[in-house]
């Protein structure tokens, strides 16, 4: 795993925890008994607003958008998403591909039914629904996740998604024109039989949340489920894969 922005580099085979201290004689106790590197000290600062820094409105698609509350919304098909507890605001890799192919994806075939496997936040769904898919539904094994997701909704004035609080997309009745799965690669494998499943005739299976040598490793999973992989595209070491049934 990257080390955190800032932090020195660590020899080979040495790990480091990070604590916060209010005081720098404590840090320093504690630095001392653990015989660890000298503490670093950090500017204080407000942090309950510090962090909006990092959430800026995003263009993931040809015609879309991901905007924090506050800032103002551009031109386009925008979601706003509120970051909080659940994964997804658009700025990972995994999840702007996904975003950026589910735009597409709803071009090509306007009014497509489509399924988000392990929704997180719902963005994909929202904007799924904003850009004219007719039915949407959302998994989530997180009831957590899935309260952020209906709030997501609520915030930009969405309904008629299907929100449904399952660990087996198998559980979701019928079949999609596009199932987008933005999961860790142990999980797209345990669950290829059932997310296979619920990709219509000629839809298309979008898959992330892999790292880029793991696409072969889902690439095979799905081919034993009947689906050929048709493309796939890499950003910053993550990759997403496109498959066809």
């Amino acid at each position: 795993m990257p080390l955190m922005p800032g932090t020195p580099p660590l020899p080979d085979g040495r790990g480091r925890a990070i604590a916060h201290f209010d005081e720098r004689a404590a840090a320093a106790e504690a630095a001392d008994v653990l015989g660890s590197e000298p503490p670093v000290e950090v500017p204080e600062q407000d942090w309950s607003t510090a962090w909006r820094a990092h959430h800026k409105t995003m263009r993931v698609g040809p015609r879309s958008w991901v905007v924090p509350p506050w800032e103002k919304a551009p031109e386009g098909v925008v979601v706003r998403i509120d970051p909080g507890m659940a994964f997804g605001t658009g700025s990972h890799p995994t999840t702007s591909l996904c975003l950026e192919r589910c735009d597409e994806l709803l071009g090509e075939r306007p009014g497509a039914d489509l399924l988000d496997v392990g929704t997180g936040s719902g963005v994909i769904a929202l904007l799924a629904k904003k850009l004219g898919a007719a039915r949407v539904a959302g998994t989530e094994n997180d009831a957590v996740a899935l309260d952020a997701a209906r709030a997501g909704a609520a915030l930009n004035e969405v309904s008629g998604i299907e929100w449904v609080l399952t660990e087996d997309p198998a559980s979701v009745p019928g079949q999609f024109a596009i199932v987008i799965a933005n999961i860790l690669l142990n999980t797209l494998e345990e669950l290829a039989p059932a997310i296979a499943a619920k990709v219509a005739p000629r839809g298309v299976l979008v898959l992330s949340g892999l790292l880029a040598p793991q696409g072969d490793a889902a690439a095979k999973a799905y081919a034993a489920q009947g689906l050929r992989e048709i493309a796939r595209k890499e950003r910053e070491n993550w990759i997403r894969l496109e498959l066809s049934k």
